[in-house]
């Protein structure tokens, strides 16, 4: 075997550097296969070979299910035993003002709950939110006590 022409040294460099480059390759799709999935699924999407995936449905609660939370939480916050921690308290109210707005979600009345702070602001929309629920027809409010006739 005679020595090796220009053409053969550089195949046989261009043959070494594939060898020992595919290693390489497979390490770095392990570690980032997944996005290049994803990129890989989005162009076939977007020229038309894959249909697109469907808009997720948000999840809608039962406007009863709504009203009998409203109820229970108002029960809650009306029944408070005296002296009860401040994180309990703020904690009833906030999920009381986050039943609010689902339902003010639900009915199409506008609200500023989540975007006000605690406070007398809040308290004042809070009140305005339950009278637009109450003119909308929505019936909730704390439980008659049970102890009362």
């Amino acid at each position: 075997m005679g020595p090796l022409s220009g053409v053969e040294l550089m195949l046989g460099i261009g043959k070494l550097t594939l060898a020992a480059s595919i290693p390489l390759v497979l390490i770095w799709l392990l570690f980032n296969g997944d996005r290049v999935g994803r990129g890989v699924l989005a162009v076939l999407r977007r020229v038309g070979l894959v249909r697109p995936e469907p808009e997720p449905q948000p999840v809608r609660v039962p406007l009863e299910r709504i009203a009998a939370d409203l109820c229970r939480l108002a029960t809650a916050m009306r029944d408070a035993p005296r002296g009860v921690s401040r994180v309990r308290h703020t904690g009833t109210l906030l999920a009381y003002d986050d039943r609010l707005a689902a339902a003010a979600l639900a009915l199409d009345v506008r609200h500023a709950l989540d975007e006000l702070p605690l406070g007398m602001d809040r308290d004042l929309e809070r009140l305005r939110v339950e009278v637009e629920l109450r003119a909308a027809g929505l019936v909730f409010g704390p439980r008659k006590r049970q102890d009362m006739p």
